[in-house]
């Protein structure tokens, strides 16, 4: 007897090394296949060989055994070789014969060898029973359309096919039951679930089934099935877990609605498939089955085909039938107690009858619900494991002999040993654990005291493994240590809690809230791209179906908020659910449950690919151009079989954040490949599948913490960076970028774009900051000197045209190269600023780095070393002598946000310099906190120090540390001194204990304080870092801090809630959360700036022309004329000096006036403070009315000044007396009021106070006075902030059309409504409001939009303000997209707008909640029209939907109440008042190439490319001479633009025929392609818009891109046209124009593949149109004005445009 073993993948084989396993996996079971039919063969022919000369006459029984637990790919895969061997072998009872099983835990035997007597009988047997073999238990009801346009005939083709259907399933009381239900005008019973527990007397039912005819009601039906079917009455065992299915059949549309009944249908928990026949409505049928519908429908054009669907249908519906059954099988908890042996004789009676009534009451089982149980004092002793007993009676048994041991005197109770023990002990497969399984595990403590030793580490290790701990807390127990123990809520204080623990336990599926992070992440596009590999295995995937659900569970997914794809991949990827499938998320909750699993192979590559391409796009469901996140998680268990790195780096090119979950056997390497930088934040990785579950909270949280600050808060303070930058005012960079031959030209491009973007940031110029970049392979090159660029658009035109040629790797030739340059830089400037290298590279040096990198540093040379894919990170560190200053990332679209962290690492030390202020850090000292995680807060804060100005007048630190106490390290006022601050942090010791924060937070209020050495009059922050959940409330302490003017940042590490620390910092840009501690090194230059930024106050970036006008006097001696430098030379540091910005001038004068310097001289601080230091004091009399009538001349534009540009004008009057001609002040102060100047007038000493308002003209805000001469040195502090307002430049928008949109919901309290009027009405009189300059319009919205007045209704400040005043609010709900589209209506010249004459037009929006409607398209629809949108969100308003109002996060302002509105007025007005940026004519450069699809060819010999197309010979070089010269854009005036244009012909495959560059109009050229010779057609495919894509990615780097198709018609499915051409759009073109040709039928539908249309986009364009080269001019016209103007201004575009508007 031959006996054949034939095992699952998983099983098989196990000869294999554990390297080969996977990358075998994808083809072993084809070569098993062919294994398993040589050795039938074999055991057919066995015998020696005189046996084998009768080889004919032998033949075989053979009986095959199946693994039931194979893959579902596995075993259809053994199906296709059982059906070959009985295909290819003489099947008969006296030839070879078969029998077969399948076991299990037990041997199901499906036929014996004798069962059958022909082949075919085999092979029919063998087929329905392997579709259906897995899936034995099922309720399935068929609903079939009996109405009368089906027909006789074609209803026995629908009992044909039931009776085909019910043959594959196992039918029986147990297994398969089948109900079936009639319907036309009413349904009909036929038979219930009950009525047929056999196959045969079912198949006899089906045959006999009347055909009633009738109408079509299909809702009432699916009704009838809900009531009258699924019920336990009519045989559903849906009770019992046994999987519910519906079968709709239908052939016509419905008379009633079938929404709701089928939505009733599926919440009852049916899974409902439906089969459309002929003219069946697809639209009904897609609302009444479950989605995605490519799995739960079925079309087919008529009922003959409906047998040929029976195949598949039947595998799908059995798959998930066996999905389902797995999804509902009940899971148990294995539960264990930990019982403090110290309890007192009555807890522990009491503890005892716990247990007794839980297993009582519990189906306590080997295959139930499992307990352990443990006891620990000093030490923990096992009383039994889960796997211990397999009855109820056992277990009651044991629990009734359990006692606790004699506890000896002075016994210490150790239950944080014992959580530590029961983590590593009690919860593994050994000890009985079902993790595996998807069991949920408990940890039941019950405590009789507070521990000796310490609980928080522990009992943070058990629950990070996923265990539920429940606190049950007796005797001397305290509530606080249970809070730390258990897993909120499940703490007591009791045990007569026996209903709250067997609800617990017996709940399966935990309720998943949205947390605090997923709440304010309310907006993105996540797709998980889930290996189902076949090493994964059938349960293990179960587990990673439960992970998925668990994550989805808790993101707010709507198709309005958050959208979920799902791409399965194995050898080939599958989208199971496009970001556009699922509108309800109950119902994808309940997809995911059944997600198919199908085992193959592993290409991660392919699937990443997949994603970007098929999924990632505007037609499934992707909102990238809408600036919603776009986020992948990548799932997967192991190396994959291709490639990954390349599209994982496309991938993140087209601007998604991707996350790599990497389970077993995954290699970190490649998941580091695939994630997002930082890989710290983006990679997770757990041993096993099991352990997925620990991952849950700690991947949501990032995940969402993630989605809003890349959305929010990265612009945010990306613009607080460059705020910050500004003030490093000298610098010298340098960048030497690698461009050896394995940089990709894609990569090539990010190293560019990374430079253009940097120097974006700094102020560029010949006294400010230069920049020069050098490049090398073998060997270096300067590219271009420091001195080559002195602005920033020639310098990034510069760095575009950087080409690379390739070559070797020698960094260090290249690094010894710098030193010359940089000596060059020192002698060109004058004297030595502070330099920087910036190296870039992407392998290791071929030549030694170490040493020439160390000259540079000695040099003076900071040096940032950014290491790319296979660069050498040790040699990184030696280039930059620090880890600080080294990054190393896996690909080169990484660089960007690397760029941000070395900026801010730069600039940084200039922020800080002159900004004083009081800092305390309160620092968590909780047990929780390992010791080396505390030194990392240490050095965190040292680090900060260290960036800080600490002195007496700068900057003040002081530190608490708390636990459940607070301690105290020292006060603001105790250290001026760096070292002593940084000594008194090293001798700081842990605390330990529970974290009460908001105590901690009460407790340091006192400190900011004067009393306790605070300063109130200067800036005062608090940093908090905790790593846990606060035990106290948090929001009240907080709230009372900020009310005092202290500005929280809130850091939370590892286990801190997100919502505590909103709660704590008032504000997201406030807010860290951060995966864990070494996050905080990360922070260190991010915090530093961040602490300087002045946040609500004037930011000194401001326009200026500053006039110090100095006493010389006799009176003030050479020291005190030294404190009038100082203080001058202070107020030149808190400007940035340039011609641009401020300029500054300077006049002395006693008895006369002498200019020393004027506005025009000096463009550099250190130009301008080398002046004043030379400066020497005239002496003489006080003559400042004669200095002030003499200053006023130096404000003509001749000596520099700027008011006829608008910039503000300042005079900066310092004396120390009484005016000798104090009678001639009024009337020189008088003319320079008149002038518009503003004068500070500063006094000392003996200055007369009278006299100096006098000359401020009576503003007090702009007097100061000092009795000293010493305090003048600091007096710049004052004035500062006042002198900032008054160097605002004036608004921008001097003409503007401004409508005021406010929220009067009944969520509004009438005191805040009162104060968000008064808001408006500042508001308005910021702006100078008139018929001719700036008119305002007022609408308010709740349920409904309210008209309050247009643009043209009134015209003075008086009667806007008296109107918004006199408002009253109405209340009612909050709907923001109907009060935008409302408010359109405003913005048309009949309501007063100024559009048309390209006016700015600007809409407030005031909110305080989130739209009950959706704003995306209403908002679209408006910025269409080139209305820049404002939104002003107040307290927990939606962030990210007003994000999508504006279109942009610096139009969005938010604020935590009504009261501070006031607080940012000046931040909105500024906001305002920044016009778009217009484009000199020569900045909007136009690309437009052409292309040709002419398919209709003959091929003859001597044909040319526009052969037989008459209108296009004559037209085209009509079209191609109109798009030549655009007549300038309504930004640009009447300066005309070229465009480049080129032309390219392209085969079927894609591959180019000719090709022609890009350049200005050449009529040859177009003579040349009119005369092209061609020998075969061309083709409108995506072949043809690839080849496009490419050249215009390659060759183009013009503002606006056009592609120009001259098309005879589509020659590819649209769906794939339709995709290419969003490619296309997202790649950077910005409109794809078709025209037809002769001979098109439809032009139209050329129209659904183009976008980027404006005017006229309805009508199809085509050769034969009258003017065609006129209109396509138009419509490229349009497209510029959209691109480079940002406005819509030659027409309004319609709305509801379709895909050609996109």
């Amino acid at each position: 007897m031959a006996v054949l073993g034939f095992r699952g993948e998983r099983i098989a084989w196990t000869q294999r090394t554990e390297g080969r396993e996977k990358r075998e996996s994808h083809s072993s079971m084809e070569g098993r296949r062919g294994l398993l039919f040589s050795l039938i063969i074999a055991a057919c022919f066995y015998g020696n060989a005189a046996q084998r000369t009768a080889l004919a006459q032998r033949f075989a029984d053979i009986f095959l055994l199946v693994d039931i637990s194979l893959s579902l790919a596995d075993f259809q895969q053994t199906r296709t070789l059982l059906v070959r061997l009985v295909n290819q072998l003489n099947v008969r009872p006296s030839a070879h014969r078969f029998g077969l099983a399948q076991f299990g835990q037990e041997v199901k035997v499906e036929f014996l060898i004798n069962a059958y007597k022909t082949k075919e009988e085999t092979m029919a047997t063998w087929e329905m029973l392997c579709k259906c073999a897995k899936a034995t238990m099922a309720d399935i009801v068929f609903l079939v359309d009996g109405s009368s346009s089906i027909g006789i005939t074609n209803f026995q083709e629908v009992r044909q096919f039931l009776r085909n259907f019910i043959g594959g399933l196992d039918i029986g009381a147990d297994k398969v039951r089948v109900g079936l239900a009639q319907y036309s005008d009413e349904p009909h019973q036929e038979f219930l679930l009950k009525d047929h527990m056999d196959k045969q007397s079912l198949l006899a039912e089906v045959d006999n089934l009347p055909y009633r005819t009738g109408n079509t009601a299909t809702g009432k039906a699916m009704t009838f099935l809900r009531e009258r079917y699924f019920t336990a009455e009519a045989g559903s065992r849906a009770d019992q877990r046994v999987p519910q299915v519906a079968v709709v059949i239908t052939d016509g549309d419905s008379a009633d609605d079938v929404v709701v009944p089928a939505q009733l249908l599926r919440r009852h928990g049916v899974i409902v498939f439906g089969i459309g026949l002929g003219a069946a409505n697809m639209t009904e049928l897609q609302a009444i089955t479950n989605r995605p519908h490519q799995r739960f429908l079925s079309s087919i054009d008529n009922y003959q085909a409906l047998q040929r669907l029976t195949d598949n249908l039947l595998q799908t519906v059995c798959v998930s039938m066996e999905d389902q059954r797995l999804a509902l099988a009940q899971r148990f908890a294995d539960i264990f107690f930990l019982v403090d042996s110290s309890l007192s004789s009555a807890d522990f009676q009491h503890t005892r009858t716990l247990l007794d009534r839980l297993v009582n009451q519990l189906n306590v089982g080997a295959s139930a619900h499992r307990f352990g149980l443990a006891q620990f004092g000093q030490e923990v002793k096992v009383e039994f494991l889960l796997n211990a007993f397999k009855t109820k009676e056992e277990t009651m048994a044991a629990f009734q002999r359990f006692r606790l041991y004699r506890v000896q005197a002075n016994e210490s109770r150790n239950l944080g040993n014992a959580l530590q023990y029961a983590s590593t002990n009690f919860f593994t497969s050994e000890a009985g654990s079902r993790e595996d399984k998807s069991f949920r595990q408990f940890l039941v403590v019950v405590s009789g005291g507070d521990s000796d030793d310490a609980v928080f580490q522990a009992s943070r290790l058990v629950k990070s493994e996923g265990v539920t701990v429940v606190g049950i807390g007796l005797g001397a127990a305290t509530v606080n240590e249970m809070r730390v123990v258990a897993t909120a809520p499940y703490i007591y204080q009791s045990t007569n809690i026996v209903p709250a623990l067997k609800t617990l336990f017996e709940t399966e599926e935990e309720v998943t809230n949205i947390t605090g992070d997923c709440k304010t992440a309310k907006l993105a596009d996540i797709v998980f791209i889930v290996d189902e590999s076949g090493s994964i295995g059938t349960p293990n995937f179960q587990l990673v179906r439960t992970f998925l659900h668990k994550i989805v569970a808790g993101l707010d997914v709507s198709l309005n908020r958050v959208r979920v794809g799902i791409v399965m991949y194995n050898d080939r990827p599958t989208a199971q659910v496009y970001l556009n499938t699922f509108n309800d998320k109950n119902e994808i909750l309940q997809f995911i449950k059944i997600l198919p699993y199908h085992g193959g192979g592993t290409n991660t590559g392919a699937a990443l690919k997949f994603a970007r391409e098929k999924v990632f796009i505007k037609v499934k469901g992707s909102r990238k151009s809408l600036g919603i996140q776009q986020v992948a998680v990548v799932i997967t268990d192991g190396e994959s079989q291709d490639v990954v790195s390349q599209e994982a780096a496309d991938l993140r090119r087209d601007g998604v954040t991707v996350y790599a979950v990497g389970i077993k056997d995954a290699k970190k390497t490649e998941l580091v490949q695939m994630a997002s930088y930082p890989s710290k934040k983006h990679v997770f990785i757990v041993d096993s599948f099991a352990k997925l579950k620990t991952l849950e909270q700690s991947l949501q949280k990032i995940l969402c913490h993630n989605i809003f600050r890349q959305a929010i808060t990265i612009n945010t303070r990306r613009t607080g960076i460059k705020q910050g930058c500004v003030q490093t005012d000298e610098a010298d960079i340098f960048f030497l970028i690698d461009h050896s031959g394995s940089i990709y030209p894609n990569d090539f491009y990010d190293i560019k774009k990374f430079i253009t973007e940097f120097i974006h940031t700094f102020n560029i110029g010949p006294q400010h900051v230069r920049v020069g970049v050098a490049k090398y392979t073998d060997s270096p090159n300067l590219e271009f000197d420091l001195t080559a660029h002195s602005d920033v658009n020639s310098l990034e035109k510069a760095v575009k045209n950087i080409k690379q040629i390739g070559g070797g790797t020698n960094t260090g030739a290249a690094l010894s190269f710098m030193g010359p340059n940089f000596d060059r830089a020192t002698a060109t400037r004058g004297h030595k600023v502070r330099e920087y290298l910036v190296v870039i590279t992407d392998g290791k040096s071929a030549d030694k780095v170490k040493v020439p990198a160390e000259r540079l540093r000695a040099q003076g040379v900071t040096i940032y070393a950014i290491g790319v894919k296979n660069a050498d990170e040790t040699e990184l560190e030696e280039i930059a002598g620090s880890p600080e200053k080294t990054f190393f990332v896996n690909d080169f679209d990484a660089l960007k946000p690397i760029k941000d962290d070395i900026i801010t690492d730069i600039c940084s030390q200039d922020v800080c310099k002159d900004v004083p202020g009081d800092l305390v850090f309160l620092i968590d000292s909780s047990g929780s906190i390992n010791p080396p995680d505390f030194q990392k807060m240490k050095d965190f804060m040292k680090s900060v120090i260290t960036k800080s100005v600490i002195r007496q007048n700068k900057v003040h630190i002081g530190v608490m540390q708390y636990s459940t106490i607070q301690r105290l390290e020292f006060p603001l006022n105790r250290y001026y001194d760096k070292g002593e601050m940084l000594k008194g942090i090293d001798d700081m010791q842990q605390i330990g204990g529970g974290t009460h924060t908001g105590g901690a937070i009460s407790d340091v209020s006192q400190y900011f304080d004067e009393l306790r050495g605070g300063r109130p009059d200067l800036r005062q922050k608090l940093i908090l870092i905790t790593d846990s959940e606060s035990q106290d409330e948090v929001k009240g302490p907080a709230e009372a801090l900020r009310n005092k003017g202290v500005m929280i940042y809130a850091f939370g590490v590892v286990n801190a809630n997100t919502t505590q620390l909103l709660e704590i910092s008032g504000s997201q840009d406030r807010t860290y959360a951060e995966r864990d501690f070494d996050a905080l090194k990360d922070l260190e230059s991010e915090v530093a700036m961040e602490l300087c930024d002045t946040e609500g106050e004037c930011k000194t970036k401001e326009v200026a022309d500053i006039i110090f006008l100095v006493d010389g006097s006799t009176s003030i001696t050479r020291p005190k004329f030294r404190s009038m430098l100082k203080f001058m030379a202070s107020m030149v540091n808190q400007n940035t000096v340039s011609e641009k910005l401020t300029r500054f001038g300077v006049i002395l004068y006693s008895n006369d006036p002498t200019s020393m310097f004027t506005l025009n001289r000096y463009y550099s601080k250190r130009e301008v403070l080398n002046a004043i230091a030379a400066l020497k004091s005239p002496h003489g009399d006080t003559y400042t009315g004669k200095a002030l009538e003499y200053s006023l001349q130096f404000f003509d534009a001749e000596h520099g000044g700027r008011a006829a540009s608008r910039v503000p004008q300042i005079l900066m009057v310092i004396t120390d007396g009484d005016a000798t001609d104090r009678n001639n002040l009024v009337a020189a102060s008088e003319a320079l009021r008149d002038n518009s100047i503003r004068v500070f007038s500063i006094g000392v000493e003996g200055a007369n106070l009278t006299q100096l308002e006098i000359m401020a003209g009576g503003d007090k805000s702009r007097v100061f006075y000092v009795d000293n001469f010493d305090a003048l040195e600091t007096l710049y502090i004052n004035i500062s902030h006042v002198l900032c307002n008054n160097t605002k430049p004036a608004c921008e928008k001097q003409k503007a059309d401004l409508v005021i949109l406010m929220d009067q919901s009944g969520s509004i309290s009438p005191d805040d409504y009162t104060i968000m009027k008064i808001f408006a009405t500042e508001l308005v009189s910021s702006f100078k409001i008139s018929e001719e300059f700036v008119r305002v319009g007022v609408a308010q919205f709740s349920s409904s939009p309210q008209k309050e007045f247009y643009l043209n209704q009134y015209y003075t400040e008086a009667e806007v303000n008296k109107h918004i005043l006199d408002l009253t609010q109405l209340g009612g709900g909050t709907y923001i997209g109907k009060a935008l589209d409302f408010i359109r209506d405003y913005f048309r010249a009949s309501r007063g707008s100024r559009i048309s004459a390209g006016i700015s037009q600007n809409l407030v929006l005031i909110t305080d909640g989130n739209s009950q409607d959706d704003v995306e398209d209403a908002a679209d629809r408006l910025r269409a029209l080139g209305i820049e949108v404002f939104a002003i969100g107040i307290g927990s308003v939606h962030d990210m939907q007003l994000l999508l109002i504006t279109g942009t996060p610096e139009r969005l302002l938010i604020v935590q109440n009504f009261g501070s509105l006031a607080n940012i007025k000046q931040n909105v007005i500024d906001t305002i008042c920044k016009t778009k940026p217009i484009l000199d004519p020569s900045a909007c450069s136009i690309d437009i190439v052409m292309g040709f699809d002419i398919s209709q060819r003959t091929g003859a010999p001597g044909q040319l490319l526009v052969s037989g197309q008459t209108k296009l010979q004559t037209f085209l070089p009509e079209i191609v001479h109109y798009v030549s010269s655009l007549q300038g854009l309504c930004c640009t005036g009447h300066t005309p633009i070229k465009p480049n244009i080129a032309f390219r012909v392209v085969r079927q495959d894609g591959r180019t025929l000719y090709d022609f560059s890009l350049e200005g109009y050449n009529k040859d050229v177009v003579k040349k392609v009119m005369t092209l010779q061609m020998s075969e057609a061309t083709y409108f495919n995506t072949a043809l818009l690839h080849s496009f894509r490419h050249k215009l990615k390659a060759e183009s780097n013009a503002v606006v891109k056009v592609l120009v198709i001259f098309s005879d018609g589509l020659d590819e499915d649209m769906m794939k046209l339709e995709q290419e051409s969003e490619l296309l759009r997202q790649s950077g073109v910005h409109a794809l124009l078709t025209v037809a040709l002769e001979g098109v039928h439809n032009a139209s539908q050329l129209q659904m593949v183009e976008f980027g249309r404006g005017f006229g986009y309805k009508l199809p364009l085509s050769i034969g149109m009258q003017s065609i080269g006129s209109t396509i001019l138009k419509q490229i016209e349009t497209v510029a004005d959209r691109e480079c103007c940002n406005v819509m201004c030659k027409a309004s575009v319609a709305l509801g445009a379709p895909r050609g508007q996109r």
